[in-house]
């Protein structure tokens, strides 16, 4: 009897035991790890939540670059454009103004060749007049000089 009492003393001390170890440490421990568990879950929704955020501030900050690639590129073509544009414009003022030279040179040209042609004729006339004077030996009058100076000419012209 000795041996049941003993044994039912020790199953009794086992299941207060176990009583008090539940109620002790088991509950507090499994509430520690409840709330360790759910600390973690949270920290993983919080880094998943994270990691969307992320991935679409990645994926805005792609879209933003793309936006700005593209804007570059029509500055580009727009300051090629406005480049080309000048270079027209520049190769217009500049063939305007050669024009311009070559039409004042023409000009220029044409009148030193009238200056020319008048000198010439202020000088032929001279001559004939000489020539006529030597000839006939005697002054010539301001009529004769003038019919004289229009026949040379006409010669001159036409000859």
């Amino acid at each position: 009897m000795n041996l049941n009492a003993t044994l039912f003393i020790q199953i009794v001390s086992f299941l207060i035991l176990l009583f008090l170890m539940t109620k002790v440490l088991y509950r507090p421990l499994q509430n520690l790890l409840d709330e360790r568990i759910n600390k973690v879950r949270s920290d993983i929704e919080d880094a998943q939540r994270l990691l969307a955020e992320a991935e679409e501030n990645r994926r805005r900050a792609q879209e933003m670059l793309h936006k700005a690639q593209e804007e570059a590129m029509l500055i580009q073509r727009k300051a090629e454009q406005e480049a080309d544009a000048y270079y027209r414009q520049q190769l217009q003022r500049t063939k305007e103004e050669m024009e311009k030279l070559l039409a004042s040179a023409q000009a220029e040209i044409q009148e030193n060749v009238r200056n020319a042609k008048a000198e010439l004729q202020q000088e032929i006339s001279s001559i004939s007049i000489a020539v006529a004077e030597k000839i006939l030996r005697r002054e010539i009058s301001e009529s004769e000089h003038e019919q004289i100076i229009r026949e040379a000419i006409e010669g001159i012209v036409h000859g």
